[in-house]
């Protein structure tokens, strides 16, 4: 299948992604299980951690990206209102995550949404009853892809050259924001069975 810098190839099954987890097969299972669980991403980290933290990168509008539009169903040359932040556990960046919704929607559907801050977007989706979500669709990013170069400028270093990500639209009212959650490197370490939950220490 071709690839187009600045797109993904969106697929809606993770069993899709198998062989590119092929190298660990362990490993495969439990990220692909990780990709796939529809629950919060924050609560499933914190349990994990002893110290869950956010660092907010940007919350502003801008372009929708090229792989965006569609999925939104806005038009391909929208402005929309995006965040961008990562997520820590014990002070490793784990997941990247980014959020867009049209900036028409800011005020009347997600009103919480400008006052967040560091505060975790899940905190709000999840325990909100209004809130519904849209099945999760899944991809590997290159390097070229707009949300690889933003990682690589929060994070200097050395990155792979592709990532895996995941994203899945979610409504409230007549708004619509969707939220892409990128697996950093350091996540493998809280996905790997010696990881403990704090249940358990």
């Amino acid at each position: 299948m071709p690839h187009f810098p600045g797109r993904a190839n969106w697929m809606a099954h993770p069993q899709a992604l198998a062989s590119l987890l092929a190298a660990d097969g362990d490993l495969m299972r439990r990220t692909r299980a990780w990709l796939a669980d529809p629950g919060s991403m924050t609560l499933k980290l914190k349990a994990r951690t002893q110290d869950f933290s956010v660092r907010l990168l940007r919350q502003r509008p801008g372009p929708i990206l090229a792989d965006e539009h569609d999925a939104l169903g806005v038009p391909a040359r929208s402005r929309v209102v995006e965040r961008d932040v990562i997520l820590h556990c014990d002070g490793r960046p784990v997941v990247f995550g980014h959020t867009v919704l049209s900036t028409s929607s800011v005020k009347s559907d997600w009103p919480f949404f400008s006052k967040l801050g560091t505060t975790p977007l899940g905190a709000n989706l999840f325990f909100d009853p209004l809130v519904a979500r849209s099945p999760i669709f899944y991809a590997r990013l290159h390097a070229g892809h707009p949300l690889m170069r933003r990682i690589a400028a929060a994070l200097p270093g050395a990155l792979p050259s592709t990532l895996m990500a995941r994203r899945s639209l979610f409504s409230r009212r007549g708004g619509v924001l969707m939220v892409t959650d990128v697996f950093l490197p350091a996540l493998e370490a809280f996905i790997r069975p010696g990881a403990r939950s704090k249940q358990d220490i």
